[in-house]
């Protein structure tokens, strides 16, 4: 009686244990939400721009600086039409989630377990459509409201081998580029990390510029900008 007793207790012990690893098995493996998941792995101690919470065109984004402060991000799309550069408000949180016919391949930077959704792109209208502008321009974030901040990394997407030669850049406040260099490619939607080593300090601006090598056209997107105001950078 005693042996059966022992047994059942022991058999009772096991299968509590047994369903109390699986319970932590499966709150080890519960997916990433949609913002965890875009910052997964980004620069530590940063403040990040992810667009979110924006959608359509947009104008500026509102970052927490503290715990009682929050100031505009202005931004601004610039885009090629007949030969000329025209500023416009053609900023466009674009997203990749339900994507138009044209550019329904956009879909790819949401698979896998890193899902972009939202990202930065110029945009046009077509009709009742919102899509990409693909004739070449420009994107550019005004940080002037912060003073200026240190440039820690950024995520460019979409940028295929005849779009070799686009360019990010940084200004300081006056407007003199303090830091240059040409975008990676990608491939077709696909996105990559770029990080700026320790950071660029003194930025008031960063512009990125798309084109193709023939000067006609040119596309892309950005997203999860890494930044921290001011002029120091926690590591």
């Amino acid at each position: 009686m005693k042996t059966f007793l022992y047994k059942t207790i022991a058999l009772a012990f096991i299968s509590f244990f047994v369903a109390s690893c699986e319970q932590e098995s499966e709150a080890e493996v519960r997916p990433l939400t949609a913002t965890d998941s875009k910052n997964f792995g980004t620069v530590p101690g940063t403040t990040i721009i992810n667009f979110s919470e924006v959608s359509g065109f947009v104008s500026e984004v509102k970052v927490r600086k503290d715990s009682y402060t929050e100031l505009p991000v202005k931004i601004t799309a610039t885009y090629n039409q007949n030969g000329k550069a025209v500023k416009s408000n053609t900023a466009l949180a674009f997203d990749t989630t339900k994507p138009d016919k044209k550019n329904s391949g956009y879909t790819k930077v949401n698979n896998g377990p890193f899902r972009l959704g939202n990202v930065l792109t110029i945009g046009q209208t077509n009709g009742q459509n919102t899509t990409v502008n693909d004739k070449g321009g420009s994107l550019e974030l005004d940080f002037s409201s912060f003073g200026s901040v240190v440039m820690r990394g950024l995520y460019i997407v979409d940028i295929e081998e005849n779009e070799r030669g686009s360019t990010l850049e940084m200004l300081d406040a006056a407007g003199r580029v303090i830091y240059k260099q040409e975008l990676p490619v990608t491939g077709a939607y696909t996105f990559q990390p770029l990080v700026f080593g320790p950071g660029v300090a003194g930025v008031a601006k960063l512009r990125v510029n798309f084109k193709t090598k023939d000067g006609k056209g040119g596309s892309g997107a950005i997203d999860v900008i890494q930044f921290c105001p001011g002029g120091i950078c926690a590591r």
